[in-house]
């Protein structure tokens, strides 16, 4: 008997707490994972989730349009509504067979004929999958750019890109490397 009236009280309370949550936060147990085509990652915290983003292109001929989701630093470049910071995450199937082994030294190529000015480059493992990367500066905006890329066995394009100006890389670039730490793919890959 004792324990119904725990119970009861216990749920109670719970049922208090989310109707809190839900007032206050305007939610129900909003999940702070973002799920793409192929693959989820938790989405930084505060940061700002866009959809659709406009601005990250795939780099190879593409049979589709492009699936894209940024995620903005709350903090803007002094003067404008460009944030300092941002990470995207771009999936796309390729029009021809493509093996970033192969490509990603004409791409580098490529980053040096325009004037870009290239850092550092080389692999990395990412939830087991090997992507190419390569950190640069865009001398058109002067934004610094890391980005990975990867290929899987059904064609499809898997980027992944940081950018910041360059006072605010270093404060970034944890978050960006905690973020990417958080990707996972799906058992199908694509």
């Amino acid at each position: 008997m004792h324990s119904d009236k725990i119970l009861g009280a216990l749920l109670k309370f719970c049922l208090a707490l989310l109707f809190l949550k839900f007032v206050v936060f305007g939610a129900w147990l909003k999940s702070p994972t973002h799920k793409g085509p192929g693959y989820s990652v938790l989405k930084p915290v505060g940061w700002e989730v866009i959809k659709d983003a406009r601005g990250v292109q795939p780099i190879f001929a593409a049979t589709e349009k492009p699936d894209v989701v940024m995620f903005a630093a709350p903090t803007k470049i002094f003067g404008t509504e460009t944030p300092e910071a941002t990470i995207a995450i771009l999936v796309v199937k390729l029009a021809n067979p493509t093996w970033m082994e192969d490509e990603f030294p004409t791409l580098l190529d490529a980053l040096n004929k325009a004037e870009y000015h290239i850092f550092d480059h080389g692999q990395i493992k990412v939830d087991k999958e090997i992507f190419y990367w390569v950190l640069y500066k865009d001398p058109t905006t002067s934004l610094v750019n890391l980005e990975f890329y990867s290929v899987n066995e059904l064609n499809k394009l898997f980027k992944l890109q940081f950018q910041a100006t360059p006072d605010a890389f270093k404060t970034y670039r944890p978050v960006f490397e905690a973020t990417k730490d958080t990707v996972k793919f799906s058992q199908q890959l694509w």
